[in-house]
């Protein structure tokens, strides 16, 4: 789902949500998949039959240099390919002959790669884009680009078993250094080793922005952005990556004035909110909620039949940590993922007397249907204060974080006018980002092994293989997977998961 356009507008950055399309979250999908019945979590006892162990030296001495040479090779091949496409298509920049092709063109051509953005060309000028690559080249002899991204690990059993980070944020790390390390070797092939050009990619991590909106401790949002940045060093990528937390860039670097005008928009907005929305929310009555928000939400979305505010609303509901399930202390972790697993899939229909229950939770078909409304009412809150902290953002005159970082070239998650929106090809039909699902290895069309992120209850419920690290919980105990394995690929151990990795793992998005 991504803004629609006519070609008529500008591609500048606008103020304010697009009222065609333009996506503020990416998780609702999640109903569909919660409302396949065949589709079910590991109890602990199967999860610890069915993974797979591996220690830490297997990881640092044996997988991650595969990624890296794969990573390697696929920089070079993206560099040389924006090249041929730069000299074919050099009427596009208004040149009259290919001659004429310099640099910045070359690095116009790898920004808007397909590999890299998703529909470069459709929201965004190429001849604006090359003149401000030229620009910092010769200004500052410095490539810089930002984008909010890696919030925390969403608090949902549905999606992930832990809230560590996992290969999918290191997958995603690296698609960040292949776009950083791509543009460096077109600076030193194309004649500009003398000039010494740097290429540097900020991360904004935004967990900060929601943690409190989801429910999520500040101490677990610390906690994923040092493991991140551990990564990063392990990776070998801090001279291209630098990870930065989003209030403290916001509090440090944003004017005084500006900052009491974000307060100001977002406590407009959520005061407008509270006051369209609440009045329509009826538990008893989902259906009717949902047409009724749609009717007076205040920043529709024409392009979405569902408009934007219940999207947003169905991501959530899969997204929050639920203070109403936090309160089910006598329940272990199994039992309290099976009630999240079944009041999810029955969120919007409320219990009868004849409904078929799991008899085997101690819990009343009263008790469930009290909880079932306590979380659409934290979810329907949380939507209300999620868009009043977008509108915070999306209706200053200018975004705050290229107000903090002048002269960076902005990436995005969610595409908009302006900006480069990076690629997350659709695997089954979904595009997860790694902070809303787990990392697996899985078999390409084209029979390659791709590394990709889907939710866990898919994984699970198609009996993908755990595997964990020995040293984050011990051979004997429970500890979060660092990836799976997907049936498809037809391996159970490590040896044939690196003869498999080292003979076809691709980092294509497409392929």
């Amino acid at each position: 789902m991504i803004n629609e356009i006519e070609p008529s507008e500008s591609l500048a950055y606008h103020v304010g949500l697009s009222s065609k399309k333009e996506m503020v979250i990416s998780s609702h999908f999640m109903h569909k998949i919660s409302q396949n019945p065949s589709l079910n979590l590991y109890d602990n006892r199967y999860f610890q039959a069915k993974r797979l162990v591996i220690d830490r030296k297997f990881v640092i001495e044996e997988l991650i240099p595969i990624l890296k040479s794969a990573c390697a090779e696929f920089c070079e091949k993206r560099a040389a390919a924006a090249k041929r496409r730069a000299l074919l298509r050099y009427e596009s920049f208004g040149y009259t002959t290919e001659k004429m092709i310099g640099v910045s063109e070359i690095i116009t051509e790898a920004l808007l790669d397909k590999e890299f953005s998703r529909n470069g060309e459709k929201y965004n000028s190429r001849n604006e884009l090359n003149e401000k690559v030229r620009r910092m080249i010769s200004d500052k002899g410095m490539i810089e680009m930002t984008m909010p991204a890696l919030p925390f690990k969403i608090p949902s059993p549905l999606k992930s078993r832990g809230d560590a980070p996992d290969l999918g944020e290191i997958n995603f790390l690296l698609s960040v250094y292949e776009i950083a390390r791509t543009l460096e070797i077109i600076c030193l092939k194309e004649a500009c080793a003398a000039t010494d050009v740097k290429v540097r990619f900020a991360i904004i991590s935004d967990g900060s922005r929601f943690d409190d909106i989801v429910n999520e401790s500040s101490n677990t949002l610390r906690t994923y952005q040092e493991k991140l940045a551990s990564w990063i060093t392990l990776l070998g990528v801090g001279d291209y990556i630098q990870l930065i937390d989003y209030r403290s860039l916001l509090q440090s670097r944003l004017p005084k004035a500006i900052w009491e005008s974000k307060l100001e928009l977002c406590r407009q907005a959520h005061t407008n909110y509270s006051q369209a929305l609440w009045p329509v929310f009826d538990p008893d009555d989902m259906a009717a909620s949902f047409e009724a928000a749609r009717q007076v939400e205040l920043d529709p979305e024409y392009g979405n039949t569902e408009g934007r505010f219940i999207p947003l609303f169905k991501s959530l509901v899969y997204t929050i940590n639920y203070k109403t399930l936090q309160e089910l202390r006598c329940f272990s972790d199994d039992q309290r993922s099976m009630i999240y697993r079944e009041l999810t899939a029955h969120i919007f229909q409320p219990y009868h007397g004849g409904d078929t229950v799991d008899a085997t939770l101690e819990l009343p078909l009263e008790a469930r249907e009290l909880l079932r409304k306590s979380m659409l009412a934290e979810a329907w809150g949380a939507a209300i204060n999620y868009i009043s902290e977008i509108k915070s953002d999306r209706d200053l005159a200018e975004d705050p974080i290229l107000t903090c970082l002048p002269d960076y070239l902005r990436w995005t998650i969610h595409a908009k006018q302006g900006q480069l929106a990076i690629a997350t090809p659709p695997i089954l039909g979904i595009s997860v980002q790694p902070w809303a699902g787990s990392a697996v290895f899985r078999p390409t069309s084209k029979g390659w092994v791709r590394l990709c992120t889907l939710p866990s209850l898919m994984l699970e419920g198609t009996f993908a293989i755990p595997v964990v690290v020995e040293e984050n919980g011990g051979s004997e105990t429970y500890c979060q997977p660092l990836f799976y394995l997907d049936k498809g690929l037809g391996v159970d151990d490590a040896v044939g998961l690196l003869a498999i990795l080292r003979d076809g793992y691709t980092r294509q998005r497409f392929s």
